[in-house]
């Protein structure tokens, strides 16, 4: 006589494998956290393509590329590169997330798996000159794909003591079986919460080499540098949400 599984979902872990998940539950936590952040404006109609329906673009058009340095983390300390368009959902701000990219695996698993950012995994690196810093994304190494060069002029005035950053990403599984392109769709919102924030101004700009179509991060271009800003803080996700599902 043949013996049944007893294993069933009230026993599973939240991620793959079941019975050793590859990060820890949620939310997650970063501390020691700096954002090197630049905003600009962007091509409404390349915008406009990478933002799925269901979202609205204010004119003009602006998008934002955040270089990451995580010192401590629940998934180990890695590196991050964002690049987000500014839109609203029903008439609540966001940013919409076409593309990241991160340094470690951890960091890569749970954000894709729970919250769908789209990530893959690259090289990141920053180098200083004097009072300058300068930030690369390449992925494979030495293909550049984004630039970010910095240099910190004063503190910001008046100091915010907390920050929220809603993201919004398209959240998609893969169907398994040949007729199918997805099993799953969701336009979701994750809410990151700033905690000892300390913003400071910076004058430099960002770029996109366009050598890669593999990596297009280059569709969403810089038409007109607006500013950019060193954030320094702790953050935790939390909470999250599914805004639609196809």
């Amino acid at each position: 006589m043949a013996r049944v599984g007893q294993l069933d979902p009230t026993l599973l872990g939240m991620t793959m494998p079941v019975d050793a998940p590859a990060f820890v539950d949620k939310p997650p936590f970063w501390r020691g956290v700096k954002s090197y952040t630049f905003n600009y404006e962007t091509d409404p109609d390349a915008a406009a393509a990478l933002v799925p329906q269901g979202l609205a673009l204010p004119e003009p058009v602006t998008a934002t590329l955040i270089f990451n340095d995580f010192e401590w983390s629940t998934g180990g300390p890695y590196f991050e590169l964002l690049q987000g368009i500014n839109v609203t959902f029903e008439g609540e701000a966001c940013l919409y997330f076409p593309q990241l990219a991160v340094t470690e695996a951890v960091p890569l698993l749970a954000g894709r798996e729970i919250y769908g950012f789209p990530k893959k995994i690259g090289h990141i690196e920053f180098v200083r000159q004097d009072d300058v810093l300068a930030m690369y994304y390449e992925r494979p190494k030495g293909l550049r794909i984004a630039t970010g060069v910095m240099r910190l002029l004063r503190p910001a005035e008046p100091q915010p003591q907390t920050l929220s950053i809603k993201g919004v990403n398209l959240r998609v599984i893969t169907s398994p079986e040949p007729q199918r392109k997805h099993s799953l769709c969701e336009l979701t919102l994750a809410e990151l919460a700033l905690s000892n924030v300390e913003i400071w101004i910076g004058e430099g700009n960002c770029s996109y080499a366009g050598w890669s179509t593999l990596d297009p991060w280059h569709r969403l271009p810089v038409v007109r540098q607006l500013d950019c800003s060193l954030v320094k803080c702790d953050s935790t996700l939390r909470t999250a949400r599914i805004l639609k599902r196809w």
